[in-house]
């Protein structure tokens, strides 16, 4: 009785990990202004988190995932230990509060009691309500606030407001109900491999019907969401496999074909009608497009500064804009951005140690991966390269808890391809 209750507790906690539902306990600022990065709050989702792991605690006897439980739990010690010498222990024991829930949540998924097809299913319908958020704020250029749904108000024409610029005016992103366009794509690219890793397995025309219908919201919502790391990371990642695919000189099964055949035509339709916003995400001579140039290329050259201020032990968790702020202060609050780049982040945040261990421990999960002889292998590699793309042009995997939970989700998944036939 107890095993099921934690099973849908945990099925509705995935399911709602798009919510951002918050307990807001503090709103730090950076040169007078509230800051992103200093919210001080706990998420409704890791609440449930902790329930389904206190209810769970029993770890799996696998040997190879007990090696990775000891290499994240290396990790986390030193992550705790770069706080304890950083100048900004606040903001830090709410990031590693946001850290260790998405810990949690890699060891319910890599946990043999949980059902990775509910879990995957109950992801994909999560998203759902997302993409209806996502769709209005286009449309209309606008969307309120939302407690329930942690969602903040957005308008076209506000100053900061993440848009993109055409001659016929200013169009808003679909934020869904993430904190940023970014994210939300994120989410979605995710969100199609694991579409397609649940269609090579369908039985039933009625699951031919769903999910293709499914493969059509999620690519058209996509599209909406204008975040080239998204785009790019769903893009390689399903050329990697396909490739990985032709190599092996295994098909794809018919089904399949069908919903992947239904998503392309979606997004295909939606790129034709707001053809003139995607092709402007990709032509540097636009105002705004040369202003994010221009702001990523200087966080690279800020970055050294971060980084050797405190190389060994890392300025502390979520440390990296506060200490940007310190060493130049004075600028507006939205010049005080972590470097768009994942890895480069956890090393100045965590130093050399931190960033050893960090990567010690994806290498055992990349360990368990080199072994799938399954099918599952093509969708690993889909996701694993999906995420390292989109890691290696945007912060959010590590600087927010949606971008927490989302590296975690796909890292379980990962191991949970790797012993599962």
């Amino acid at each position: 009785m107890l095993e099921k209750f934690s099973n849908r507790l945990f099925f509705l906690a995935v399911f709602l990990l798009p919510w951002q539902t918050e307990v807001l306990l503090s709103q730090g600022m950076v040169s007078g202004e509230p800051s992103p990065y200093a919210v001080l709050g706990i998420y409704v989702v890791e609440v449930m988190l902790l329930f389904v792991f206190l209810l769970r605690m029993h770890r799996p006897n696998d040997r190879d995932v007990r090696q990775m439980d000891k290499a994240l739990y290396l990790f986390l010690a030193s992550a705790f230990f770069s706080l304890s010498l950083s100048a900004f222990s606040s903001v830090g024991w709410f990031h590693l509060i946001h850290v260790v829930s998405a810990a949690m949540l890699f060891f319910l998924l890599t946990d043999e009691r949980t059902k990775l097809k509910p879990v995957l299913i109950a992801f994909l319908f999560g998203l759902l309500v997302p993409v209806t958020v996502g769709w209005f704020q286009t449309l209309t250029g606008a969307t309120p606030d939302s407690t329930l749904l942690g969602m903040s108000a957005k308008d076209a024409q506000t100053l900061g407001t993440a848009v993109v610029e055409t001659v016929s005016g200013r169009t808003l992103r679909a934020y869904g109900t993430f904190p940023h366009p970014n994210v939300f794509g994120g989410y979605l690219a995710i969100g199609v491999v694991i579409l397609g890793w649940l269609a090579k397995s369908m039985k039933s025309q009625r699951d031919v019907v769903v999910l293709s219908m499914l493969a059509a919201v999620l690519g058209s919502a996509l599209v909406i969401t204008f975040s080239r790391s998204a785009w790019l990371g769903l893009l390689i990642g399903v050329v990697v496999s396909m490739a990985l695919m032709l190599k092996q000189k295994k098909n794809l099964a018919h089904h399949l074909i069908t919903v992947l055949s239904v998503g392309i035509v979606s997004v295909l339709l939606t790129i034709f009608v707001f053809r003139q916003e995607v092709f402007s995400r990709f032509n540097p001579t636009l105002r705004l497009e040369a202003i994010s140039i221009e702001e990523r290329a200087s966080q690279y050259q800020m970055f050294d500064e971060v980084f050797f201020s405190s190389p060994i032990f890392g300025v502390g968790p979520n440390a990296y804009t506060f200490t940007l702020a310190d060493q130049d202060p004075g600028q507006p609050v939205w010049v005080y951005q972590p470097i768009h780049n994942v890895f480069l982040l956890i090393l100045a945040e965590l130093g050399v140690v931190g960033f050893v261990l960090f990567v010690f421990w994806i290498g055992r999960i990349g360990r368990s991966l080199m072994a799938i002889k399954n099918p599952n292998g093509l969708f690993a590699v889909a996701l694993g390269v999906s995420l390292t793309t989109i890691a290696l042009f945007d912060h959010y995997l590590w600087s927010l808890w949606p971008g927490l939970a989302l590296s975690a989700f796909v890292l379980g998944i990962l191991v949970r391809f790797s012993k599962t036939p």
